[in-house]
């Protein structure tokens, strides 16, 4: 398992009050699992999901849920873009 930190923006960042955290994970895919552990009923509320979010590895959008990770890593979460 890396050591990584995860930034979160946006609804995210608001709905789960926390800007960064650090988390363990092997794959890309982990996080949202590690973050729902973490931050409960928060991350449930905010619809963090990987389908939905727009996600950076290391300031690269990466997409690719096999994506192993090392330690610290930085990853970055967004969410999706409203407007109206």
């Amino acid at each position: 398992m890396a050591k990584i930190k995860v930034k979160l923006f946006g609804v995210y960042r608001m709905d789960t009050h926390t800007a960064e955290l650090e988390l363990n994970a092997e794959k890309l895919r982990d996080v949202f699992g590690a973050l729902h552990e973490k931050l409960g009923g928060d991350a449930t509320a905010s619809g963090l999901q990987y389908k939905d979010a727009v996600i950076y590895l290391n300031g690269e959008s990466c997409r690719k849920k096999s994506a192993r990770l090392a330690d610290g890593d930085e990853i970055w979460l967004l969410s999706p873009a409203s407007g109206g």
